[in-house]
């Protein structure tokens, strides 16, 4: 029984671990441009920047994932952080090849990560 119980501890533990890790914008191709969304309004996301907001469009080819599972728009709110992939206009405006979300971090993974005792 207690084999049983700390497999199933284990096998918990290292499939948060690597879904933790699943999705790192670096994989993909081109440059990421990470923020913090402050709005989103129809195809409009607008980021929280540290020089300032960024408009970001977002089109049907536009992929949205959050850590390995491909989403839609309303899995994002205000206040996520988030990657974008894109194209950047003359304009200032990035138009969003993907919109990439890691997901969030439970307590023991936060912990593993770096919150060590002393």
């Amino acid at each position: 029984m207690f084999n049983r119980v700390l497999q199933a501890v284990l096998a918990t533990g290292l499939t948060t671990a690597s879904l933790i890790n699943a999705h790192d914008a670096k994989l993909h191709k081109g440059n990421a441009t990470q923020g913090e969304i402050v709005s989103i309004a129809g195809d409009t996301v607008v980021l929280k920047m540290a020089t300032g907001n960024l408009t970001v469009t977002l089109n049907k080819d536009t992929k949205m994932e959050m850590g390995d599972l491909a989403v839609d728009i309303n899995h994002f709110k205000k206040g996520d952080k988030v990657s974008v992939i894109g194209t950047k206009l003359a304009t200032g405006e990035l138009v969003a090849k993907e919109l990439l979300m890691a997901p969030a971090k439970t307590k023991a993974a936060a912990h593993t990560e770096g919150d060590h005792h002393k």
